[in-house]
């Protein structure tokens, strides 16, 4: 299966680009908030995933926050925005029944 070339971007070149090393990059994958496209040439990461992972690039680069604090944020981001999503069916509820 090939992919498009022009939906994925290089580990190495996000790196450079964002001057962050590969292996935290890595750490995000290790702690499962980002996936990893593996090929013989290396690591590629989709798109779609960039603005998630310049937002942990920024945690770690600006609050000084290591790839375990940002796993833990990252998780307690999902389960806000679990209870805003249950929060807004169960007022789409109570309003179907006025």
């Amino acid at each position: 299966m090939q992919m498009k070339e022009e939906q994925y971007i290089s580990v190495k070149t996000f790196c450079e680009r964002h001057g962050i090393g590969e292996s935290f990059v890595r750490s995000m994958y290790e702690y499962e908030i980002l996936h990893i496209h593996f090929e013989q040439e290396g690591g590629k990461l989709h798109l779609e995933d960039l603005p998630l992972l310049e937002k942990m690039v920024r945690l770690h680069n600006e609050l000084d926050i290591n790839p375990e604090g940002i796993q833990a944020i990252y998780h307690l981001l999902g389960q806000v925005e679990s209870l805003q999503q249950e929060v807004a069916a169960l007022k789409r509820r109570l309003n179907a029944l006025k």
